[in-house]
């Protein structure tokens, strides 16, 4: 499915949790773009969404970051509450560089 697709299924009302939830998902498997990213964030900030689909706005987040091989550090302290959770124990696995620069640069999150 192409990521407008996507990002429509996840702004309709009619869809149900089970279909924004497998939206964030394959939008974080098959794009890696900026666009997506900062989607993914405005959802995993928008209160309208079960906490499973901010769970895992906060993974797939995760998962671009890693596979492309670059981080946003400004827009990783964009997340709160499950999506950074999510976010940074995909990143402390797999990049314990990262969680650690991380930690440096914001000690009291």
């Amino acid at each position: 499915m192409d990521k407008k697709s996507l990002f429509e299924i996840l702004l309709d009302s009619s869809s149900n949790d089970a279909e924004k939830d497998d939206a964030v998902i394959e939008l974080g498997i098959n794009f890696q773009d900026e666009e997506t990213v900062d989607f993914l964030i405005k959802v995993s900030n928008d209160s309208n969404f079960d906490e499973m689909i901010v769970a895992s706005c906060g993974e797939s987040l995760g998962q671009i970051w890693l596979r492309t091989q670059r981080i946003d550090y400004e827009k990783l302290t964009c997340l709160r509450g499950i999506a950074l959770s999510e976010a940074l124990s995909l990143i402390k696995a797999k990049r314990p560089d990262w969680y650690k620069t991380y930690l440096d640069l914001y000690p009291k999150s």
